[in-house]
């Protein structure tokens, strides 16, 4: 995720919505007990937590290249719970660590829930070579079925980072760019964002709320 220079809009976006949902947290809470700190006399709701409130929303199509060569489009996974998040196979600092959370979500999902994992990169002209060291090096643990979307070409990319409102930040040594795991309903809504390092139970939780939902 993007640390140098200030948080993107989509990361304060997350940050503020977290934020609220403490104060609101906070709110009911005083509601309920009173100005005397009493409990009240019925039983009060669970505490807010951030990040697992739900939305939804339109999650933008797009048609890409995974490592394959093969055409994947994100409509063509209706009917599954599908996770999206962006990363680069040449990175050595926050897209491994978003790897391996991914792998421990997957994890834990119960047995009858098998997502799609769809990885777009956020530096072209990346290979399969280069997808295959990244695997090998970090070892993630993906579940069976996970597609990295590296193409066709840059034009490609910029217009899905665009449309999805992730910031790439080319820098002489690294990418910086937005670290998020999108979660997209089998309808094709989109109901969930998480920035890393992922709120393992709360990612997992969220993700078999919406794959019954």
């Amino acid at each position: 995720m993007r640390g140098r220079g200030g948080l993107s809009p989509r990361t304060a976006l997350l940050v503020a919505c977290a934020l609220a949902s403490i104060m609101a947290g906070g709110f009911l809470s005083l509601l309920l007990r009173g100005g005397s700190g009493t409990p009240a006399s019925f039983t009060s709701p669970p505490p807010v937590t951030p990040g697992i409130a739900l939305f939804r929303q339109h999650a933008p199509p797009f048609t890409l290249l995974d490592q394959n060569g093969e055409s994947v489009t994100l409509s063509s996974e209706k009917g599954r719970v599908v996770l999206l998040t962006f990363l680069d196979p040449q990175c050595r600092q926050q897209c491994p660590l978003m790897g391996k959370d991914i792998g421990a979500v997957e994890k834990q999902l119960p047995s009858s829930i098998h997502p799609v994992l769809l990885i777009v990169s956020v530096a072209p002209g990346r290979t399969n070579g280069d997808v295959a060291t990244f695997l090998s090096n970090e070892t993630p643990g993906w579940l069976p079925g996970w597609h990295w979307l590296l193409g066709p070409d840059a034009v490609s990319l910029k217009l899905v980072w665009a449309a999805w409102h992730i910031d790439v930040i080319p820098t002489p040594t690294d990418i910086e760019h937005d670290t998020v795991l999108d979660i997209i309903d089998p309808v094709g809504y989109l109901r969930g964002t998480y920035p890393a390092p992922l709120a393992i139970p709360d990612v997992v939780r969220a993700i078999t709320t919406i794959a019954h939902t």
